[in-house]
């Protein structure tokens, strides 16, 4: 299995998760959960991370970190070696107790920061278990939710020693009860509106960001670099702009339709048209004009593509079937770049 790329530079935020082996459980019961914070706090005190933001589920764990060093891969082997000892120990088992290499994403702050830490505070009640709860009881679940740190950010409990709130407090008033309340309003307005995943917007599942964040990612860590082509293949995406006729051939295979059907303006085929759309401004790294791209989408205006868009960006969120079909195709047009 090929590395992931790692983006690592000092001061890099980062969103990170780790999932079980086959989907299972990474923590037996409360004690595992201790543990596994406290190996969290030793950690960071070894490499100097300040982690922002935490939740630990059944099956996986979400950070939200930054890197004072650029040592985020050291600071994760060290953690993920000292929890997976433990647990192995304690359980009477080997091998390995996650599903691969941890995921990371490297953030532009100034734009995800609040949104990151709403989604990953909201994810207790995105078990399937909860939705159909009223409003009022899924707050009431996060409120107490124990192992995460968003009772620490709303005072509805104690502030972990090894987390850094003030960062994202202070966009809302400061670590004082007037900030906690507003931050409490943010995260739980998202349990009425159904806060999108910014992940979803995540080039190349490796960067999150405004389009010169990206291009200064992809210029500084990637471009010239052959081995990383190479051995990343998800990078391609990052390296230039696909050819609107293969990302049409591919979509259209998704879906059983035509390519040229795809490249109407007035297309039937409603979804796979809106994923052609998607895609194409996802991959469009040389900066095209988005008038440019609406000529190719069968002329369209700049501002019909921006608008289809950013509409579909609310539409990914909720939709998991349509996640997994989004991610195939840009898979395989990694894998044909």
């Amino acid at each position: 299995m090929a590395r992931p790329l790692r983006i690592e530079y000092p001061g890099a935020w980062y969103h990170v998760t780790s999932r079980g082996s086959e989907r299972g459980r990474i923590f037996g019961d409360d004690r595992d959960r201790v543990r596994f914070l406290e190996a969290l706090r030793e950690s960071i005190e070894r490499f100097k991370v300040e982690v922002h933001c935490y939740v630990l589920m059944s099956n996986h764990f979400h950070f939200l970190l930054r890197t004072l060093e650029a040592n985020l891969s050291r600071f994760m082997q060290r953690f993920n070696t000292a929890y997976t000892t433990y647990y192995n120990l304690r359980h009477h088992r080997a091998g390995h107790l996650y599903q691969g290499r941890f995921k990371a994403i490297v953030v532009e702050a100034d734009e995800y920061l609040k949104e990151l830490s709403r989604y990953l505070h909201l994810n207790p009640v995105r078990l399937k278990k909860y939705t159909e709860l009223p409003v009022e009881e899924r707050a009431k679940i996060l409120n107490g939710y124990r192992w995460s740190s968003f009772p620490g950010y709303i005072g509805s409990g104690k502030q972990d020693a090894f987390v850094t709130y003030d960062v994202v407090l202070d966009s809302m008033g400061g670590n004082n009860k007037a900030g906690k309340n507003r931050y409490r309003d943010f995260v739980l307005s998202g349990l009425l509106k159904g806060a999108r995943s910014p992940l979803a917007e995540a080039r190349a599942g490796v960067v999150l960001g405004t389009d010169s964040f990206i291009e200064w990612a992809r210029k500084t860590f990637i471009e010239g670099r052959e081995w990383v082509r190479k051995e990343q293949p998800q990078t391609r995406i990052l390296q230039g702009t696909t050819p609107m006729r293969e990302i049409a051939r591919v979509v259209g295979e998704e879906y059983g339709v035509k390519p040229e059907d795809l490249l109407k303006a007035h297309s039937p085929h409603r979804e796979a048209r809106r994923v052609l759309i998607e895609m194409s401004c996802r991959l469009n790294m040389s900066h095209e004009p988005l008038q440019k791209l609406g000529e190719k989408l069968g002329g369209i205006g700049g501002a019909a593509v921006a608008n289809a868009h950013m509409r579909f960006q609310g539409k990914i969120s909720k939709d998991r079937k349509l996640q997994m079909r989004l991610m195939r195709v840009q898979d395989r047009l990694v894998s044909i770049k």
